[in-house]
């Protein structure tokens, strides 16, 4: 079985019509400046040198909504992409979007460069919950994007969270078994951390909100995870990828505020 590679592209904020309350892409990913199709060949080629060993090689765009970029920006973007896939240097494309930006068109312009994988911010299938963290959608929305994503050839993911305001245990394990329905292939987990700059970090300093310790988000994520597996879907992910600026809460350069951050929080809810 081949290795595989994820060539990360970040393009924060880029297309997202919200400002949902526990989020700042740019605080995330510590990226201010617009993407070009430049820096994507660029990225792309600084990652090939380094893969020393045959493998499958996905490009994937992160943060934002990337179908809600202008549709110049996204085939700017997309065609420095699709420039390795038709090369063969790279086997796919993959990206993050929100449900309520997905239509025929936008998915028929993503087949036209080979895209493999949407995954979709789902984030809690409790409509009330999304309301309050000013999602801006609703999981009816998930279930058609879903559907179509699906019915269209594109392999699914769901990205869920954990931890969200007034969410509960049971509110998480009913958005499991919601999204299982749609038939994701793969799932992200992410418990929520307070990032600066955001209204959850102004909820959090005027005790209004409350974050998961590290032992409850690894005891809801273990139960999530294997949940997934006896449903044969993918966790490829859980907990926000460790970077300078997602660190432990306190160090210098940290963006996090507070919330159940671990370097290795994957591992330890696996164990």
């Amino acid at each position: 079985m081949k290795k595989q590679y994820i060539i990360p592209i970040f393009v924060p904020h880029l297309g997202c019509p919200q400002n949902c309350t526990f989020c700042n892409q740019k605080k995330i990913s510590g990226q201010e400046k617009q993407v070009t199709g430049e820096d994507v060949k660029k990225t792309v080629n600084d990652y090939l040198e380094s893969f020393k060993e045959e493998a499958y090689i996905e490009i994937a765009f992160f943060g934002g909504s990337f179908t809600g970029i202008p549709v110049e920006k996204q085939e700017e973007l997309l065609e420095a992409a699709y420039e390795f896939v038709k090369e063969g240097k790279v086997n796919s494309i993959r990206l993050s979007t929100r449900p309520d930006y997905i239509d025929k068109d936008v998915l028929k312009r993503l087949k036209k460069y080979k895209v493999g994988t949407i995954e979709l911010g789902v984030q809690s299938s409790n409509d009330y919950i999304l309301k309050n963290c000013k999602r801006g959608h609703t999981f009816e929305d998930v279930k058609k994007a879903s559907k179509m994503i699906r019915w269209h050839g594109f392999n699914l993911g769901h990205q869920m969270m954990v931890g969200l305001p007034e969410s509960t245990r049971i509110d998480e394990l009913n958005t499991a078994k919601d999204c299982a329905k749609l038939k994701p292939k793969i799932v992200r987990i992410y418990p929520v951390l307070v990032i600066k700059g955001t209204k959850l970090e102004e909820d959090f300093n005027k005790n209004l909100y409350e974050p998961l310790t590290v032992d409850q988000a690894v005891e809801i994520c273990k139960e999530l995870y294997n949940f997934f597996e006896k449903k044969h879907i993918k966790v490829i992910r859980m907990g926000l990828q460790n970077t300078d600026s997602i660190s432990k809460p306190g160090s210098e350069q940290s963006e996090v505020v507070a919330g159940p951050y671990h370097e290795a929080f994957r591992t330890i809810s696996r164990i």
